[in-house]
């Protein structure tokens, strides 16, 4: 079996392009559309139906349109090219499992290599969420009507009832279709595989010296990276909330020494600066000129994803650093930070006519300096501390696979609260992990049993900066 010159399934009928849509509204936003090449047609045409699905869930990611989009186009691939197979026959999941077959062992007219059960599972999801939303009728095709079928999936509803809050008024009808929407087992019985995914750690040995040295440069120390590092190892923030932060959302007590830090959704939550302080923060940075960064119609430099995370009533979540040292090196270095981002605001203002909200700044960019800064400069910022570590003796390479890089961070937070017999819901509030019982993090928890939580960690870790 001879396979083209890559290691992932080739387009052959289609190509998906992101490209920047008017709607209707007159609103301007970024899609990624799938083109099509019917059979006998010169002229790749827009597939609309996949267009409009998206549409109607804006707050999807382009990444997950574009996973999405590629899913539908290996199909009609496959459909271009196996239709004669099939030409006779109305069954609509034999022909995705033929897809799914041809996806896990490969094929030579597709052009074709093998895909994992993992990718071919995603790409399946896909098409069957597509299909039922845009298509009633081939959703009957693809639901199982036996009764063997129905009864597993009532089991598994009768499971849930059992274990749920309210289970009294649960309809088990209602959650038994929900499960069944849900699996694509009655499509195609996946062999099992075993779970081998890593979860990889930051090296804790690494963290002291990352901090002493890691940022310090030819012209002084990068404060601003040395911060997001802090938020994210200590405040186990994932890797693009530290570029929604706003200058205001930072209360240092002086009385304390501690600093209370807020990270407020992109959009929705108010932007609390006076004498706007109710005012949504899209509408003040609207106001500006600018989106919230999370917003698909933004430049790559300047977007910064965002997680539906837990959030409380004014959309906001409360981030918590872990380690007292750390949090005392922290209101010292925010004051300092403060002052640079002071400075490079007034150059922005100069060059755009207003200053922006957001917290970390561009500070060595001389053509964008106090731009927000971007995840990429941080990225590039933490691969050049590795490699400052590494002329320093310590046997550090940059890598998800070796934990040196943003995620990892947030592993190593969630790890060491485990490590020191921190409870499941203190936990879960701290990672802002969001629940359907979000209401019940905190249950049978108090701020005093919180605070003796972290400060364990502090008696148990030692770092000296």
């Amino acid at each position: 079996m001879k396979f083209r010159e890559v290691n992932y399934a080739y387009p052959l009928h289609h190509v998906t392009v992101k490209q920047r849509v008017k709607l209707r509204s007159g609103k301007l936003d970024e899609y990624i559309i799938l083109y099509i090449k019917p059979i006998d047609s010169e002229t790749p045409i827009v597939f609309k139906e996949l267009f409009n699905y998206f549409k109607k869930d804006g707050s999807k990611s382009i990444s997950w349109q574009r996973q999405v989009a590629r899913s539908v186009g290996l199909f009609y691939d496959y459909c271009i090219v196996k239709g004669p197979v099939y030409r006779n026959d109305n069954d609509v999941a034999d022909v995705i499992r033929g897809f799914v077959e041809r996806s896990l062992s490969g094929d030579s007219e597709l052009g074709w290599t093998p895909s994992s059960v993992a990718v071919v599972k995603r790409n399946l999801a896909h098409i069957i969420e597509f299909s039922k939303l845009t298509n009633e009728s081939l959703c009957d095709e693809l639901m199982p009507n036996d009764g063997k079928t129905r009864l597993k999936y009532f089991y598994r509803a009768y499971q849930v009832k059992k274990h749920v809050l309210l289970s009294h008024i649960t309809d088990v009808k209602k959650v038994s279709a929900s499960l069944q929407s849900q699996s694509n087992d009655h499509i195609y019985q996946f062999n099992r595989t075993p779970n081998t995914r890593r979860i990889e750690i930051f090296p804790e040995d690494l963290i002291e010296p990352l901090f002493k040295y890691g940022f310090k440069t030819s012209r002084g120390e990068d404060l601003g990276s040395k911060m997001i590092t802090a938020l994210m190892l200590f405040g186990g923030m994932r890797n693009s909330e530290p570029f929604h932060l706003w200058f205001n959302d930072f209360s240092i007590y002086p009385s304390t020494g501690k600093v209370g830090i807020f990270l407020h959704h992109p959009s929705e939550s108010s932007c609390n600066i006076p004498p706007q302080k109710k005012m949504m923060r899209k509408e003040y940075l609207m106001q500006r000129g600018l989106k919230p960064r999370n917003d698909n119609a933004t430049s790559k430099s300047y977007h910064a994803g965002w997680k539906d995370l837990a959030i409380d009533n004014d959309h906001r979540t409360e981030i918590r650093l872990i380690h007292t040292m750390i949090e005392t090196n922290f209101v010292d270095w925010w004051s300092e930070y403060m002052h640079i981002r002071g400075e490079c605001m007034k150059s922005y203002k100069e060059k755009h006519g207003s200053e922006h909200p957001f917290f970390f700044v561009k500070v060595g960019d001389k053509k964008n300096l106090g731009a927000p800064l971007s995840m990429k400069a941080y990225i590039d910022a933490l691969k050049r501390a590795v490699i400052r570590l590494r002329k320093r003796g310590y046997s550090v390479e940059w890598g998800y696979e070796d934990g040196v890089s943003p995620h990892p961070m947030r592993h190593w937070f969630i790890t060491k609260l485990e490590e020191n017999d921190v409870s499941n819901k203190i936990i879960q509030g701290l990672a802002n992990h969001r629940n359907i019982l979000s209401q019940e993090i905190y249950k049978g928890t108090t701020a005093a049993q919180i605070e003796s939580s972290l400060s364990q960690i502090s008696r148990n870790y030692t770092i000296n900066l």
